[in-house]
């Protein structure tokens, strides 16, 4: 995981925790959202089972769900996460599902379960009455290195710009991906020709990380450092054409690569 400054840095601390166990958190995501349910998985694998779940089912996560499965399932080597609602069967888990994560229902239920910390899967930017109802916060993994690459689909335009890739932890605010983080991981340039292949190892980085990042806070190790509000600009949604022209790139390079490796 990468190191941030720690010049900059303030501890976060919620409270005393005694193991992973005693962690209470409410983990929200766009329904079966592929990535979301990866997190979720890696999660109560390393023993970090939320006391409560929150799906939004919308035409939002429908099309998420679709768009981004459809990507995964050309990827070598992707395995379908376990359900949520199986997850939530095999651990007695409750679980709420919600039209929209930023109604009153999202704030009524986090308000009741007596949280600690909100962890986001894959879900919509959220508003203050939501983001206030948890008082440790709410943890955000973005799929992009901060502060290089914000907004939407950072691994496409990282691609598009030559940008670094990674991913990042950090606490949500008012603002899009400028909350304070908690650690950065810094990935190789991936050594992959495709985009789905691109697609699952950001996935897999991003289950690690929410689990690395929950882990420093049970050990009274995590810190927060703010970001600079200048910088970058912040992306919106990749379109089709700009997939595709990332595909081409991916491809030309993974191409320079292998020539590179044969001449030498």
């Amino acid at each position: 995981m990468g190191v941030l400054n720690v010049d900059h840095s303030r501890p976060f601390k919620v409270r005393d925790f005694s193991s992973h166990e005693d962690l209470r958190f409410a983990y929200l995501n766009l329904k079966a959202h592929p990535r979301g349910e990866m997190m979720l998985n890696r999660l109560v694998e390393a023993g970090f089972v939320p006391s409560l779940i929150i799906e939004e089912d919308s035409l939002l996560a429908e099309k998420g769900r679709v768009s981004q499965l459809r990507k995964l399932r050309q990827a070598v080597g992707f395995v379908p996460p376990k359900p949520t609602a199986q997850l939530c069967a095999e651990h007695r888990i409750d679980h709420v599902t919600v039209d929209d994560h930023n109604n009153a229902a999202t704030r009524e239920a986090l308000l009741e379960a007596n949280l600690d910390l909100g962890v986001l899967g894959d879900t919509r930017i959220l508003r203050t009455p939501v983001m206030d109802a948890v008082p440790g916060g709410i943890v955000n993994v973005h799929p992009g290195r901060l502060p290089d690459v914000r907004g939407n689909n950072p691994y496409i335009w990282a691609v598009i710009h030559g940008l670094p890739q990674g991913v990042s932890a950090h606490l949500i605010d008012a603002g899009v991906d400028l909350g304070p983080l908690i650690l950065v991981h810094d990935m190789d340039p991936p050594l992959v020709t495709t985009l789905p292949q691109l697609l699952l190892q950001i996935n897999e980085a991003c289950g690690d990380v929410v689990v690395a990042a929950l882990d420093r806070l049970v050990r009274g190790e995590a810190t927060l450092t703010d970001q600079p509000r200048g910088g970058g600009p912040t992306f919106r949604e990749a379109r089709p054409e700009i997939w595709a022209l990332a595909a081409k790139m991916l491809s030309e390079k993974a191409e320079e690569h292998a020539a590179a490796a044969h001449a030498y």
